[in-house]
């Protein structure tokens, strides 16, 4: 299954994903047998979890990794993982760690960022003393030694060679550290894991996009970019909107000047076009782009011959090497099917074309700082993605793909472009004090702890 399923995720090709989904979740329960199964039912779900993740567009076809994997996997663990005993809660300020499944700061996932980001907010709220821990799953890189060097951000590398041994390491790290509170920013396997065994009183989920998370041990969840909706978690389990947003520091990193050049190099000569009169874009997670989208950007280059549209990251590319070879105006489109530094692409784009009907996270907030404007879809009413569209221009938010079309052609303007990216900046500056999401945060655990103790 493995040797299936992982190059079938880096093809990254839909149809494939969605059929290896349904047929590894109808295997998944033979995994599921005696306590030994334990590595294998783990590395199994980690699969599951990104077939699913990068085949869909719709949060609410999510919901069913409850019910194919988390529900099982959890009842598994129940039955061969007891609970532990709960330690004395002792302290006046009950201490905090988050498990993250990231360890990068600058990778194209953006979740390390988010939750760095709001344990800096902490840092402003606590005694150096009582700021929070961060658990890594995954072994951290360099940039994340050097940046918790330069901030006091206090890390564990709980990397190990199997899940279990992980799941060991933190259940004894978390005892020696007298943790009260747990907090994962990731549904996986190891999180699971770890929280099915009930370590902490308090414990709660930090959701970034992967929302569904049915554990019976969980008591809160921050809802990050989804709204808070029945079936995503344990009906015990209160949901709490606080915005998804990451810390000034991470908005707007400098790139050379000459990266910057070559990509702008890159675009003028792989499209012919000498001088664009505006370089559209997007980068993030291919699987995001619908053939919807593509005919709105078609309509745009057809509209103007000057025009360029570059779209950079992982995933299936089907979508756009199909529209390209079929479109008049495919010549003007740049396709790189990798991960891309989002900042250097922020240098080097006019304006970002949102996707629809799911938007971009972390690449809007990064665009929207250096100056770009952001030209994004009005979700349908009862979507739940409206806690994304917080740091998002209402005057770019289009009704219909006519008017996305208009007020993308609005922005070749350089008068319009400039005041509508001042405008983004100062937007996204406003919110880069994480001390307003993390006053929240600590208020919502304060209330859970008295609670449980």
């Amino acid at each position: 299954m493995n040797q299936i399923g992982w190059p079938a995720v880096q093809q990254g090709e839909r149809a494939r994903l969605e059929a290896l989904y349904r047929d590894f979740t109808s295997l998944f329960p033979r995994f599921l047998v005696a306590a030994s199964d334990i590595d294998r039912a783990a590395d199994l779900y980690t699969l599951i979890h990104i077939l699913l993740w990068r085949s869909t567009q719709n949060l609410a076809e999510l919901k069913r990794f409850n019910t194919d994997v988390v529900l099982p996997f959890a009842s598994y663990l129940a039955r061969h993982f007891p609970k532990r005993p709960l330690r004395p809660a002792t302290r006046a300020v009950p201490r905090i760690a988050y498990l993250s499944e990231t360890s990068d700061l600058f990778s194209s996932n953006a979740v390390a960022k988010t939750t760095v980001s709001l344990m800096l907010g902490q840092h402003a709220l606590r005694a150096p003393e009582d700021w929070p821990f961060l658990y890594c799953i995954k072994q951290p890189v360099q940039n994340m030694w050097d940046f918790a060097a330069e901030t006091g951000l206090r890390v564990r590398d709980m990397s190990r060679p199997t899940p279990s041994q992980m799941t060991q390491a933190i259940l004894l790290q978390l005892e020696a550290d007298g943790i009260d509170i747990l907090i994962a920013d990731s549904n996986c396997a190891v999180a699971t894991m770890v929280l099915q065994q009930r370590p902490c009183r308090v414990q709660a989920f930090h959701e970034n996009g992967f929302a569904p998370w049915a554990i019976p041990e969980l008591n809160l969840a921050f809802m990050g970019i989804t709204k808070p909706a029945p079936g995503l978690f344990d009906d015990r389990v209160a949901m709490h909107e606080t915005p998804r947003n990451t810390a000034s520091v991470f908005h707007c990193v400098t790139r050379p000047q000459a990266q910057i050049d070559a990509l702008r190099n890159v675009l003028c000569a792989g499209t012919g076009v000498a001088q664009p009169s505006a370089i559209y874009g997007f980068y993030g997670r291919m699987a995001k782009i619908t053939p919807e989208y593509m005919v709105l950007v078609e309509e745009i280059l057809e509209r103007d011959p000057q025009a360029i549209f570059f779209a950079g990251g992982t995933g299936s590319t089907t979508m756009i090497v199909e529209r390209r070879a079929a479109t008049p105006a495919g010549d003007r489109i740049i396709l790189y099917d990798e991960f891309i530094d989002g900042h250097l692409v922020s240098e080097c784009i006019d304006i970002f074309l949102d996707t629809f009907p799911f938007p971009g996270g972390n690449a809007c907030l990064e665009t929207q700082a250096h100056g770009v404007p952001v030209v994004w879809m009005a979700p349908e009413p009862d979507s739940e993605m409206q806690l994304v569209f917080t740091l998002r221009d209402e005057r770019l938010k289009a009704r219909d793909g006519a008017q996305f079309v208009a007020l993308s052609q609005r922005l070749a303007d350089p008068d319009q472009r400039r005041e509508h990216g001042n405008f983004a900046q100062a937007l996204v500056a406003r919110h880069g004090d994480m001390t307003e999401q993390a006053t929240r945060v600590e208020d919502l655990l304060r209330a859970a702890w008295n609670q449980a103790v």
